[in-house]
């Protein structure tokens, strides 16, 4: 939801002012380090071009989206008292792709895949540069 918000100050202030002693914080956010990839990738150069400067866009939902930095969050949350821990990237891989949406009717291998898939995300959203790529972090805090 942070993304869908004009500002993020009073939603993180909001979470750490109800978060108790070494209770966690988490939230999610749009990477503004990859606004120019979805355009680019969708052949839109110009708009692309524009991106690396810009500060959200219109999201899949046909909503306008403002992204944010893992260090700018992270700023917000030491400023509220909530000790930045580990951030990691989300949606590195499968955010950009081209999903087939047809079924084969095999669950099994459906499942299979889900599963690596899922395995391949989680490596990469731990890691540099990977994580720097995703079009989405999670960064958790402890109050």
């Amino acid at each position: 939801m942070l993304m869908y918000l004009s500002e993020p100050a009073p939603m993180i202030e909001a979470l750490c002012a109800c978060t108790v002693v070494d209770g966690i914080v988490s939230v999610m956010a749009l990477n503004a380090a990859t606004l120019a990839v979805r355009p680019a990738l969708e052949r839109r150069w110009d708009d692309a071009r524009a991106a690396f400067h810009a500060r959200g866009e219109c999201g899949v939902l046909g909503l306008d989206t403002r992204a944010d930095t893992v260090e700018e969050l992270s700023g917000l949350f030491a400023d509220r008292g909530v000790r930045p821990l580990a951030w990691y990237g989300v949606w590195l891989f499968t955010d950009w792709m081209t999903l087939d949406d047809g079924d084969d009717g095999d669950d099994e291998d459906d499942e299979d895949e889900l599963t690596r898939i899922a395995e391949v995300e989680l490596e990469a959203g731990r890691r540099d540069p990977y994580r720097r790529l995703s079009r989405v972090f999670h960064l958790v805090g402890r109050g």
